[in-house]
Formats: structure tokens, C-alpha cells, sequence
């Protein structure tokens, strides 16, 4: 028996910025997968190539006890943030952010995908950490495509990205605070590919766009399946003539108290309460933006990003 579907989330739409984007998690049906709490899905966006523009910080906003973990599907991203990291991350790479006791941080386009234009598509997920890593020190690392571990599926099927977590003896990089995974997988023109599921773990599966079976059901278009608790395969099939992409996420679900408010997730009303007192403080420091002071350097950061 295959696992068992039990809810579809279609999602409700909200801008973030200029961008609009899908939210999925949290939603009226789930409140979390694993330790997964927040999903949004940055519809592909076309931009025309212009003159870039440095970020200001005008989009700079703070995060308190959860890891982000933003995945670019097409285009580039930049990030800085208050504890001084700074990445840029293109298609297929993805930008990992703990918070930990409190940062600011912003991400936008990059200076080179501004400069030649395109498709900007992306995902954002939040993840939240055991009460025992709330307190840390907010970490940082830009996961580049090339450091993404890729399995080959049997019969030619495609492949799996392991992005979070472990697959077999494909380990991302990514530091994980507990039982975690994020898997893309890309699934060949007529192919299909069984995953099978482990005991104690939440399931779900985001399909961004063309339609995919799975389980024999057809979803697609920034849809989000929830899977029941019993152990079981979870079955894919690509009916088109052309790849598809389907992400599958999950873990160990969060046993400790949740208390989320805005950009903070904690583990209690009083955490909240100090998580605002000490941003509006300034205790999460401030973002310091790389300084372009001539055209020539502009123009060789942009080479470079």
C-alpha cells in the first residue's frame, strides 16, 4: 500500500516586497511538517536587464529561533546579513540562515542577475530549532550548486538533490538541528520513481509547476500534498515529454511548545515578548553593505556575482 494522502494545499497568495508570492506553510489544514513551519513559494518573476542597484536595507527584516533556508530555482540571490555574512547563490544553490537569539538579514536579486535580467524563481522555508539552539549565535552558509549531493534514480528516472539532510550515503553540508530532509527531485519525460518512507518521519511534497501523479493523483501549479502517518511508498510519475520538479520535505515533528509571532518563532509568549523588546533595542545589530565607490568596481562585482 502506498502512503496515504490527506490534504492538498493550494495556498493563498501575498506580496512580499514587489514580489508575489504563494503561502503554504503555515495554512488552516497544517500548521507544520517536521520541523518545517513556513513555505513560500516566489512565483516565477520575469525582471529586464537594468542598471543595478545595491541593496539599501529597506527590505531588511529580523528572524529569531528558526534557520531559513531559501532555494533558488532560476536566477540569483544575494544575501547580507547583521552577523556579517555575506553569499550569492544562483540557480540551484540555496542560501541557509540560522537565526539563532536574533539577526537581521536581506536577500534580493543579485547585482549580476539585475545587470542581465531573467526569470526569478524561488523558494523559502523556515525551520523551526529545538528551544536548545534558540539561544545560539546566528550561523550562515551559502550552499553553492556544485555542493549539492545528487542521486542518479534507477531505470533512468532522473535525479534527487539532497539539499537537507541524507539520502543513503548522500549527506548535504547543510547543518541540521534535527531529523531533516529536503529532497528535489527531477524526474524524467515518462518516468517514474518510488520513495520509500520511514517510521517517526512527517511527509510532504511541494510540486512548483507542470503536473506530476502522485500516488496516481495529479497535482501541480505551487501545490503542496500532505501524507498520513503509516509507513508506505510515495510514488511519482511524470505523464509529460518534458523533466519535472517536485520538492519533498519533512522530518522529526517539533514536540517542544510553538509560539509564533511575525518573523519570531519561539517557545513561549515571553520569548516573543523579549525576541521584540531586544529588536527594537537594537540588539540584533545592524546589516553593513558592501561599499561600491567607482563604476570599474561596480562593474567588476558584477563580473564576479
Amino acid at each position: 500500500m502506498t502512503k496515504s494522502i490527506i490534504a492538498q494545499v493550494g495556498g493563498t497568495n501575498t506580496k512580499v516586497g514587489k514580489l508575489l508570492v504563494n503561502r503554504l506553510l503555515p495554512s488552516r489544514m497544517v500548521a507544520a511538517v517536521g520541523p518545517f513551519v513556513f513555505l513560500d513559494h516566489v512565483y516565477p518573476t520575469r525582471f529586464e536587464g537594468q542598471v543595478p542597484k545595491a541593496p539599501t536595507g529597506e527590505t531588511a527584516h529580523p528572524h529569531r529561533g528558526i534557520a531559513t533556508f531559501t532555494y533558488v530555482l532560476s536566477g540569483a540571490i544575494e544575501h547580507y546579513d547583521s552577523a556579517g555574512h555575506h553569499g550569492v547563490v544562483a540557480a540551484g544553490g540555496a542560501q541557509w540562515m540560522k537565526a539563532g537569539w536574533g539577526v537581521l538579514h536581506d536577500e534580493n536579486p543579485s547585482l549580476g542577475f539585475q545587470a542581465s535580467g531573467g526569470v526569478l524563481h524561488a523558494l523559502q522555508f523556515w525551520i523551526n530549532l529545538p528551544a536548545r539552539h534558540k539561544a545560539e549565535a546566528p550561523d550562515y552558509l551559502p550552499l553553492q550548486p556544485t555542493a549539492v549531493p545528487e542521486v542518479l534514480l534507477p531505470e533512468a528516472a532522473g535525479s534527487l538533490r539532497v539539499l537537507l539532510g541524507a539520502l543513503g550515503d548522500a549527506v548535504s553540508p547543510v547543518p541540521a538541528s534535527s531529523p531533516q530532509f529536503l529532497y528535489h527531485l527531477q524526474l524524467n519525460p515518462k518516468a517514474t520513481f518510488s520513495l520509500t518512507t520511514k517510521v517517526g518521519l512527517d511527509y510532504a511534497a511541494f510540486v512548483p509547476a507542470e503536473s506530476v501523479r502522485i500516488n496516481g493523483q495529479p497535482y501541480g501549479q505551487s501545490e503542496l500534498v500532505l501524507f498520513g502517518p503509516e509507513i508506505g511508498p510515495i510514488t511519482f510519475t511524470n505523464p509529460s515529454i518534458e523533466m519535472v520538479s517536485v520538492l519533498l520535505f519533512g522530518g522529526e515533528p517539533y514536540t517542544e511548545p510553538v509560539v509564533a509571532q511575525g518573523p519570531f518563532v519561539m517557545n513561549s509568549h515571553a520569548e516573543i515578548a523579549t525576541a521584540y523588546e531586544e529588536f527594537f533595542a537594537g540588539g540584533y545589530g545592524q546589516i553593513h553593505y558592501e561599499v561600491v565607490t567607482s563604476p570599474q568596481d561596480l562593474s567588476t562585482r558584477i563580473t564576479l556575482l
